[in-house]
C-alpha cells in the first residue's frame, strides 16, 4: 500500500489528517503526518485530541518545563492575534500539558511565518503533499460586512494574505531540499470572484514557474455525501503533472470551467450522511449532556430572532404548515432541506438552519427546569457541526474532554473543511500517483 508523507499548514482541527486516516482505514493509502502548522492554542488542542486520543508526554514534566517550551512558540488564544505568555501561562495545567504534547507530537511549527524551509526540510526529511487552507477572512463575503474583504494580495498584510508564506516556504524548500509532490488549496468560493481572480491567476503563475501543474474546482459537499449546501474552492498541483495532469483553469465571471473532477467515495467507504443521522429531535433520549448543549443552542425570544426563524432554513419542524408531510409516527419525515454552510456562529443571520421545537420533550424540560423567553427553536450544536463537517460523534467527545467552550468549538468547526470531500480529493490524488 502506498504511503504518502504530509506536512499540513494551517492544520486547525485536521480535517486533512481525518480524510487521509479514512483512506487508510479502505486500505486506499497510507500516510504520515510529519509536521503541521497551526497556532491557534484550541486547534491545536482539538487536533490532539481527535488524532493522538488526547495522548499526554507532560503529566510529569513541571509547570517549568512545560513554560520553557511554550515560551519558544508564537501562539494565540482567539486565532487572531499573538497571545501574551502571561495569558498562555494562565491556561489550566490539563491544558497546558495536552497543549505541549500536541505541539511536540504532531511536530507542530505553530506560526507559519516564522517556518524556515532549510530548517522544515531538515526535520522532516520531505514530504511529498502539502495542504495550505489559508485565512478566507478577508476573501469572504461574510467577511465584508465587518470590514473585511481586503484580499489575499501579496504584501497586503491581510490575514488572507498569508498565502504568500507558502511562496516563501516553497522557494526555500526548492533551493535547501525538494518540493513536495502534491499541493492542496482551499478556501471560499469568492476568491474565484473578479475583486480576487487576479491574485489567484499571480499565485497559478508562480506555481507554474516552481513545475506545478494544477487544476481548480469548484466542491460542493452536498455532492460528497454531506447534508450541507458548502461550495469551496480546492486547487490540487502536480509537480511535473505532465500530459496526464494538466491546468485546466479558466473563469468565466465566477464559474470555474474544469475538465477532471474528484467524485465522491462516500458511498464506498459508507461516510454518506442524512440529516437525520447527524441531528438528534428525540429529546427523551437524549443522555443530559446533549440536553444541555441543545437548550445552550436554543436563543431569547426576541423580535431579532423571531425574524431569524422567518428567514433562516428549516432543518426540521413538528409545524404542519412547514412540513406538509410531517407524520409523528416517523421522525425523520420532520427533516425539510439540507443546511447550508456551517459557520463560525450559528445565533446570526444568515445561519445554517434552524431546528424547531414546538410541542416537544426539550421545550417541556424548559418549562420544568422554569426557564422562560426562549424561542420556539434552536441552532445547531457544536456537536451537530463537527458532525456535519465530516467528523464522528467520538471525535467530538475526545475534544470536550479538554475544554467545552460553545464560542470556540462552533469556530472550530466553520473554520474547517468537510472531510467527505477531502477524501473524494485525495482518493483522487492516489490514483494520480498509482
Amino acid at each position: 500500500m502506498r504511503k504518502i508523507r504530509i506536512f499540513e499548514t494551517f492544520a486547525g482541527i485536521g480535517a486533512q489528517h481525518k480524510a487521509l486516516e479514512i483512506l487508510k482505514q479502505n486500505n486506499k493509502l497510507d500516510y504520515k503526518v510529519v509536521a503541521t502548522s497551526e497556532w491557534d492554542v484550541w486547534a491545536n488542542i482539538s487536533y490532539h485530541a481527535i488524532h493522538n486520543n488526547n495522548e499526554n508526554i507532560a503529566k510529569k514534566l513541571s509547570d517549568q518545563e512545560i513554560h520553557d517550551f511554550l515560551k519558544t512558540l508564537t501562539l494565540s488564544l482567539d486565532s487572531k492575534t499573538p497571545a501574551k505568555f502571561d495569558s498562555i501561562k494562565r491556561l489550566s495545567r490539563e491544558n497546558k500539558e495536552i497543549l505541549y504534547s500536541s505541539l511536540k507530537l504532531n511536530n507542530n511549527f505553530s506560526d507559519i511565518t516564522k517556518i524556515n524551509g532549510k530548517d522544515l526540510y531538515q526535520k522532516t526529511n520531505g514530504f511529498d503533499l502539502l495542504t495550505y487552507s489559508f485565512p478566507c477572512q478577508d476573501l469572504s463575503t461574510a467577511g465584508s460586512f465587518h470590514g473585511g474583504n481586503q484580499g489575499m494580495g501579496k504584501d497586503s498584510g491581510t490575514r488572507s494574505g498569508l498565502l504568500w508564506q507558502i511562496e516563501r516556504i516553497l522557494k526555500e524548500l526548492k533551493t535547501h531540499g525538494e518540493l513536495p509532490k502534491f499541493l492542496l488549496l482551499e478556501n471560499v468560493r469568492n476568491m474565484l470572484s473578479s475583486k480576487h481572480i487576479e491574485d489567484y491567476k499571480i499565485w497559478l503563475k508562480f506555481l507554474n514557474k516552481l513545475g506545478y501543474n494544477t487544476q481548480t474546482y469548484l466542491l460542493n459537499a452536498e455532492d460528497f455525501g454531506t447534508p450541507q449546501k458548502r461550495t469551496r474552492v480546492f486547487a490540487l498541483s502536480v509537480l511535473n503533472g505532465g500530459d496526464n495532469f494538466q491546468d485546466t483553469f479558466s473563469t468565466t465571471e465566477e464559474v470555474v470551467e474544469i475538465v477532471n473532477v474528484p467524485n465522491s467515495v462516500s458511498d464506498l467507504f459508507k461516510i454518506t450522511k442524512s440529516l437525520s443521522d447527524v441531528i438528534e429531535t428525540d429529546y427523551k433520549k437524549m443522555n443530559s449532556t446533549k440536553i444541555e448543549e441543545a437548550i445552550l443552542s436554543i436563543p431569547n425570544d426576541t423580535p431579532s430572532r423571531k425574524k431569524m426563524y422567518q428567514e433562516n432554513p428549516k432543518l426540521f419542524s413538528t409545524v404542519q404548515n412547514e412540513n406538509k408531510n410531517f407524520n409523528m409516527s416517523r421522525n425523520k419525515s420532520g427533516f425539510l432541506s439540507n443546511c447550508r454552510t456551517i459557520t463560525t456562529k450559528q445565533d446570526r443571520h444568515p445561519n445554517a438552519g434552524v431546528i424547531n421545537i414546538e410541542g416537544s420533550f426539550l421545550e417541556s424540560t424548559l418549562n420544568t427546569m422554569g426557564i422562560k423567553n426562549k424561542s420556539k427553536y434552536r441552532f445547531l450544536t457544536p456537536r451537530e457541526c463537527y458532525m456535519l463537517m465530516g467528523f464522528q460523534e467520538k471525535d467530538f467527545e475526545n475534544v470536550i474532554k479538554n475544554f467545552n467552550r460553545k464560542e470556540i468549538l462552533l469556530r472550530q468547526a466553520g473554520n474547517s473543511i468537510v472531510v467527505n470531500v477531502l477524501v473524494g480529493i485525495f482518493n483522487y490524488m492516489n490514483e494520480l500517483g498509482e
